[in-house]
């Protein structure tokens, strides 16, 4: 097992929760539950985290991300993130995410064989 197969494990297991989650859900609908937009927020920090981990390389053969427009920055007087672009967070959710787990499934069967 290579150092960062764990890291790419989650991402793709990630990846792949939030479109099941979020993909059914219509975009008003998201936009106007703001407990939704930050557990998606909060979890797509956890998969940024793991990402950089991962080598440039290995990054170059995944979905490219703004990892700053989705998640944007904490603000600890507000105790919440603040600077999302909502609808670049939503087509990540049901466009890029799928994809992201499809090439991480194929980067992690290279592997193994």
């Amino acid at each position: 097992m290579s150092v960062v197969e764990p890291y790419l494990h989650d991402i793709g297991r990630l990846a792949a929760k939030l479109t099941r989650e979020f993909a059914p859900l219509p975009y008003e609908k998201f936009v106007e539950d703001t407990n939704k937009i930050e557990s998606a927020v909060m979890r797509l920090a956890v998969m940024k985290e793991g990402w950089t981990w991962l080598s440039s390389e290995i990054q170059q053969e995944l979905v490219p991300i703004d990892w700053r427009a989705v998640t944007g920055t904490w603000d600890r007087k507000a105790g919440r993130h603040v600077g999302i672009d909502s609808e670049q967070l939503w087509e990540t959710l049901v466009q890029r995410l799928p994809e992201m787990s499809r090439r991480v499934e194929e980067l992690l069967k290279g592997q193994t064989e």
